[in-house]
């Protein structure tokens, strides 16, 4: 349909859109023998759209829009978002060029009755009677709210606000509500405005465009949104959660996972008794099998097993006394033991001195001697009686995986593994929750190269910045560590499961349980360190790697899963795939790295100034910079002597040789010349882009400088090599040099930088006379 086909069609009262299919105009793609909502349905369900993600919102209800003519504006705008591409939408003027995803889409169909409907409340009933003074006013409603009633929000455009009814005055304390609650009471009326010329039955006035068409976020006063502002875990949530969960997965998981192959394996399907119950012949074999079976626990000294939670529960209703001396005892289990199947063990609600009954009275007659044997060998849960042992996770001995546990106990430590599976994934390649709930049962593509240097590789689902039905197959390199885990939670999820994680994840709620369980009784008898409160989301984890590789070559997770592989993890990520996930995971990583080098350039300058000068090859170099640096802050000074000058301002001129900054373990590399690379020199490579933090010899480098930051590594490295030196027999005289020379030279980078400050205190009482 042409754009003036659909203009004589809008004239003619009849939409562009009437009797067609939504999912036909959007190009989304159904399940096969399964419908498409029509455009004129007030209930868009899009519960059978294929490729859609998980955490979509797939209906869509029109019906909250009390005014049933803008009910057909509301469709027309969404379809229109939707659809960009459609005749009838890419010749507006102010219409979106790309496609907005059914989750935006859905997040706007929440707005819009709030909008229209407080319209309808001030009596309007047609757009064209719209004007900026209402416009303001609605806005001036919605940036204060009832304390009780005022929404969260994010402060993203697309976050969902909660609705509310505004009438009547109330004496409730007002708050100011989220900015990203005020953006869209905005941004709402700016868009319906701006597809006006495509709606059929009513349209705002001509050329009228909500506060002059200026910015959501300038009309509220709330500047965009400039970089990440999520925090990273800090340490002291982080090292335990790492912890725990490396456990859980490396330790645990083979064990629980065997244990559950073998309650399947072992756990019989009941099945229906044929036979009379007036049978006496049957019921005296019978009661001699239940003999048989109880006398032979005594003798193996075996407990008797014990219904669960759920199963005790039951019997305090039908008026068990816990005092009963059956209370925990599974008698289901006797008799399926027994080989009798299809009776169900109950009895009578005449509490503690009832007596047990089943269908033919069979466990009656064997009450005392059943009685007897609970005394003699008592009763445990079923499951893990002789668990293998393992080592505790703070090194404190050996102890059993578990303790005797009923299957709701067992199911319930695999979904603890499920979550640590699922940080450990997050946490190790940075993948947002929408790639990590698509990751499919088959995700784990096979190793590339050698054994010993292999390229571990995981598949999933781009699915941000792809649109409807676009969603494509994306690889993401990762560490081994993230390539276990998912292979523990695909035989977690089982067989059936088409995804290694739930379609509902809720992330917050299984982080919760995990503490219980870490922080419990079962977790301390582990040895698991607590995992202390604090906020942890998958946009965390993904922001705390980001920012690990950045600042911290040397950090927590370096210790724990070679922090260093996972910066050359991610960097083959971006080679292989540059346009995939991890390529934009990388530039987040590129821009946390040039922060922290200009934070640290301007420390070091700082230090330089307090003075704390630096030490080693390069520390005459980096001086020089330094002092030409305070030389033309000075001129600056004297030219305009009142104004004093901001970090920002020192940063402008620290820029160049922040960006040769590379982070050693124990030094600061200005890498502003490749031919006075040492590591170039050595590993005599091709590639003279950047270091070779492996091959780094600070203490001979030119370009290396050592702060005072660094002197507790070096000591430390001192002292740890005076301590092998001293347990190394004398037949090993190769290796006890090896150590001496790097202790001697650890000394001497110690005393480097402890005569730098001297020579700084020096230079500054110099100046001060």
């Amino acid at each position: 349909m042409t754009a003036q086909e659909s203009s004589t069609a809008a004239v003619a009262g009849r939409s562009v859109f009437a009797g067609q299919q939504v999912c036909e105009i959007a190009g989304l793609r159904t399940k096969p023998g399964c419908t498409s909502p029509l455009f004129e349905q007030d209930l868009w369900d899009f519960r059978d759209v294929e490729g859609l993600p998980k955490a979509t919102r797939k209906i869509i209800d029109f019906r909250k829009i009390r005014n049933p003519l803008w009910r057909l504006v509301a469709k027309e705008y969404l379809i229109a978002l939707m659809a960009p591409e459609h005749e009838a939408v890419r010749h507006l003027a102010h219409a979106y060029r790309i496609h907005r995803t059914l989750q935006t889409v859905a997040y706007r169909a929440e707005y819009l009755p709030t909008w229209f409907n407080w319209l309808t409340e001030q009596g309007l009933t047609s757009l064209s009677e719209l004007t900026q003074s209402i416009c303001d006013r609605y806005l001036q409603l919605r940036t204060l709210r009832q304390a009780e009633e005022a929404g969260e929000g994010n402060e993203a455009e697309e976050d969902e606000a909660e609705e509310s009814d505004d009438g009547g005055e109330s004496e409730a304390e007002l708050v100011e509500t989220s900015s990203g609650y005020r953006l869209m009471a905005v941004l709402v009326p700016q868009e319906v405005a701006n597809y006006s010329e495509l709606f059929t039955h009513d349209r705002c006035p001509e050329g009228f465009r909500p506060w002059n068409g200026a910015s959501a976020h300038l009309v509220i006063g709330s500047p965009k949104r400039q970089g990440n502002k999520t925090q990273p875990a800090c340490d002291e949530l982080l090292q335990p959660l790492l912890h725990d969960c490396l456990y859980l997965i490396q330790t645990l998981a083979p064990q629980a996972l065997a244990l559950r192959d073998k309650v399947r394996r072992e756990t019989v399907p009941e099945r229906k008794d044929g036979s009379k119950r007036g049978n006496r012949s049957v019921g005296r074999e019978r009661r001699a099998t239940l003999k048989q079976v109880i006398r032979r626990h005594v003798a193996e000294g075996r407990p008797f097993d014990e219904p669960n939670h759920l199963a005790m529960a039951s019997r305090t209703q039908w008026g068990w006394n816990e005092d009963h001396p059956f209370f925990h005892v599974n008698l289901q289990a006797i008799l399926r033991e027994a080989g009798i199947h299809g009776t169900a063990a109950r009895t009578v609600k005449s509490g503690a001195t009832g007596g047990i009954l089943t269908p033919g009275g069979l466990l009656e007659p064997l009450q005392p001697l059943l009685e007897e044997a609970v005394q003699a060998v008592g009763t445990a849960p079923p499951w893990g009686r002789d668990a293998p042992v393992v080592p505790r996770a703070d090194g404190g001995g050996d102890v059993p995986w578990t303790l005797p546990v009923h299957r709701l106990g067992l199911n319930s430590v695999l979904d603890r593994i499920r979550t640590a599976c699922l940080v450990v994934i997050a946490l190790v390649s940075g993948m947002r929750q929408s790639e990590l709930v698509e990751l499919p049962r088959d995700c784990r593509l096979p190793p590339q190269g050698e054994s010993g240097r292999a390229r571990y590789r995981l598949k999933s689902k781009l699915i941000k910045g792809q649109g409807y039905d676009r969603a494509v197959w994306d690889e993401w390199i990762v560490a081994k560590q993230a390539y276990d885990a998912a292979e523990v939670a695909r035989d977690i999820a089982g067989e059936d499961a088409g995804h290694l994680f739930p379609e509902g994840l809720d992330f917050d709620e299984w982080i919760k349980r995990l503490r219980r369980f870490t922080n419990g009784p079962e977790g301390a008898r582990l040895g698991l360190t607590p995992i202390p409160d604090g906020p942890l989301t998958l946009r965390i984890l993904r922001r705390t790697l980001a920012v690990e590789i950045a600042h911290r070559p040397g950090g927590l997770l370096a210790a724990k899963i070679q922090l260093k592989h996972l910066s050359v993890t991610t960097t083959e990520g971006y080679a292989n795939r540059p346009g995939g996930a991890q390529a934009k995971f990388l530039a987040e990583i590129g821009e946390e790295e040039q922060k922290r080098n200009l934070t640290l350039t301007l420390q070091a300058f700082r230090d330089y100034q307090n003075g704390k000068w630096p030490a080693g090859p390069g520390a005459r170099e980096l001086l020089t910079f330094f002092k030409s640096i305070e030389e033309e802050l000075g001129e600056l000074d004297v030219t305009a002597p009142v104004i004093r000058h901001s970090d920002q301002e020192v940063i402008s001129l620290l820029g160049h040789r922040a960006g040769a900054l590379h982070l050693g373990a124990a030094n600061y590399c200005w890498f502003l010349d490749p031919d006075k690379a040492l590591c170039l020199k050595l590993a005599k490579t091709k590639n003279r882009s950047q270091p070779l933090a492996g091959m780094c010899d600070s203490a001979r480098c030119p370009q290396a400088t050592h702060h005072p930051c660094h002197r507790p590594v070096w000591a430390s490295a001192a002292a740890n090599s005076r301590v092998f030196i001293g347990k190394i027999g004398r037949s090993q005289k190769a290796e006890k040099s090896r150590l001496t020379a790097e202790a001697e030279r650890a000394d001497q980078v110690v005393a480097g930088i402890d005569a730098a400050l001297v020579a700084a205190a020096g230079g500054a009482h110099g100046q001060d006379q």
